[in-house]
């Protein structure tokens, strides 16, 4: 009898980091 493969855990994809939204350069008042 063949040994079963135990099947793998898959791992759980990390949830990619938000890309953080570059605060908007005020423009200065003339």
């Amino acid at each position: 009898t063949a040994t079963q493969t135990p099947t793998l855990t898959e791992t759980p994809t990390p949830s990619p980091t938000p890309t953080e939204t570059p605060t908007p350069t005020e423009t200065p008042t003339p």
